[in-house]
């Protein structure tokens, strides 16, 4: 559908300008519902098509800044990954021209490249598809409406327009399911047909064998038994060779598969180095040992503020109220987890820059951000250039891994800002709901916070980048059902049934697929149970 406004890429910046004076009359904003306002929600709830919602999510993203930021870097790689995989479960790019696996692919690429013409012709061509969706003169008004939103808001309209996508591939597997279940008979009578087909074909190929048996002992040494045994013979020097063949192409795949699997084998960590799985499971058992002693609220030295303590208990569901031996125990489980997730959000922010403090002291977040450029360079090298090298395709890995591995030795000491601003913000969370008696105890507290402040960022910033595959971790919520391959906690196998998460404290840490029998678990989450309501 033709637009009779120059198309937003297109225009200069004297005509955006004379553009949003003309404009005046139809206010946007974010803040007051105007006509225009209520037009673009209405397109947004218009949209039918998984390439419409492909389309919206480049734009989303092009308002993002990406390219010097570790957390957006990984939250594209994974966001787009996800719907990549998503759209070749619909086949989309078999029933439309576009190929838009490739064009996200592609976007990806582009927003880590210094060069910006290949990404702004990208989004050029998004722009005009969409106005050709009922966008027409809106385009520049919901481009300004982008650029005003938060991060948080871009945020859940990436998740807005994922959750959308995922509802069209929900729908299709069950239409999958339907026409399968439809096939299914004719399949089966299908199947008996060739059944008997196939038997009854090999009961005259047994007829043809008795004749020629007949037929050699009447006839002895003619020439058409010569003719038929030759015929037989040539037969099997032709199978003869294309086994010669078929061993040929094995010894090939097994020494291309031994290649491969050393090129693995090389990217993992040594069981003598200090970054493999078997010292990450370590790291996390003594930081569980930490946190416990760090969110501690029983005992003589402790006091606990009830009206604090049951707000926040009331906040995660928590179905227990202080004072209770119970309620003090699910307590401190709570507490770990707040403790946990406080220091990820500070990491998050002094990594996005979004934290107030000289050069020096973001060091290691630049060198993490230009680790991810790095990373995502090396990525598209390896698809861009060709050539049949091992050290290519492992190039990314080895260099994550070598990079967090530093960090997490160096990185962040204990008189770092982000360190002492972190753990002083810790303690003032726990003091909300307990008070220390003892000023011994305090002054522990005081130095606990700053090791479990750095324990958490080794951990879950730097110790999971320097595994061959990097591991992520789950926390769960109160009320989920127990699923005792992620969780473990105070209760038999015999209840496991019967219960569901009162509490969880620690995350279970894992490489996680669709699949639970390919899990892989590092570590299983810490939860109090409770029995399930009837």
């Amino acid at each position: 559908m033709a637009s009779n406004q120059p198309s937003l890429k297109r225009r200069s910046k004297k005509q955006d300008q004379e553009f949003i004076r003309n404009q005046s009359k139809n206010e946007y904003s974010l803040n007051t519902v105007s006509d225009n306002n209520w037009q673009l929600f209405m397109w947004f709830a218009s949209l039918e098509t998984v390439e419409n919602y492909i389309c919206l999510f480049i734009l989303v993203w092009d308002v993002i800044p990406v390219r010097n930021s570790a957390q957006f870097s990984k939250e594209l790689r994974e966001e787009t990954d996800n719907l990549i995989q998503i759209i070749k479960e619909l086949n989309i790019s078999k029933e439309n021209d576009k190929n838009y696996s490739k064009m996200l692919d592609d976007y990806k690429g582009y927003r880590y490249l210094s060069g910006q013409t290949f990404r702004q012709n990208l989004v050029h061509d998004v722009w005009k598809e969409l106005e050709n969706y009922g966008l027409k003169n809106n385009s520049f008004a919901v481009s300004e409406q982008l650029e005003r939103c938060s991060l948080f808001q871009k945020k859940e309209l990436r998740a807005m327009i994922l959750s959308r996508i995922k509802s069209f591939q929900s729908f299709s597997r069950k239409i999958k399911e339907a026409i399968e279940l439809q096939q299914a008979p004719l399949n089966n009578k299908m199947k008996d047909e060739n059944q008997e087909i196939i038997l009854s074909e090999n009961k005259s190929l047994e007829n043809q064998i008795v004749g020629l048996v007949d037929n050699n002992s009447q006839i002895g040494n003619s020439t058409i038994l010569e003719d038929e045994l030759q015929g037989t013979r040539d037969t099997q020097e032709l199978m003869k060779r294309e086994n010669e063949n078929l061993k040929v192409q094995v010894k090939e795949l097994i020494k291309e598969n031994s290649k491969q699997q050393a090129a693995l084998d090389n990217v993992s960590w040594d069981d003598d180095e200090s970054h493999n799985s078997k010292k990450l499971i370590q790291d996390i058992t003594d930081l569980q040992d930490m946190l416990k002693n760090f969110t501690m609220v029983q005992g003589s030295d402790y006091k606990i503020i009830n009206g604090e303590a049951n707000a926040l208990l009331r906040a995660f569901k928590c179905e227990v109220n202080c004072p209770s031996l119970r309620a003090s125990l699910v307590l401190g489980f709570l507490h770990q987890r707040v403790t946990i997730v406080k220091i990820l959000e500070e990491v998050e922010k002094y990594l996005n820059g979004m934290l107030e403090g000289s050069r020096e002291t973001y060091l290691e977040g630049d060198i993490a951000n230009t680790t991810e450029t790095l990373i995502n360079q090396t990525i598209l090298f390896e698809k861009n250039r060709k050539g049949e090298d091992d050290i290519t395709k492992i190039m990314p890995i080895k260099i994550r891994q070598h990079v967090y591995s530093a960090l997490s030795c160096r990185g962040f000491p204990s008189d770092h800002p982000l360190i002492t601003t972190t753990a002083s913000k810790l303690l003032h969370k726990m003091n909300r709901c307990r008070q220390i008696v003892d000023e011994e105890t305090k002054s522990e507290m005081d130095d606990l916070a700053i090791q479990i402040t750095q324990k958490v960022i080794n951990i879950f910033y730097f110790g999971f980048k320097t595994q061959a595959s990097v591991p992520t971790y789950k926390f769960f919520n109160a009320g989920q059902a127990f699923e005792p391959h992620l969780m473990q906690g105070a209760f038999g196998n015999d209840e496991s049934e019967k219960s569901e998460v009162e509490v969880c404290g620690f995350p279970c840490v894992g490489i996680f697929t669709d699949d639970k029998l390919s899990d892989k678990i590092f570590i299983k989450a810490q939860i109090i149970p409770r029995s399930k309501r009837l």
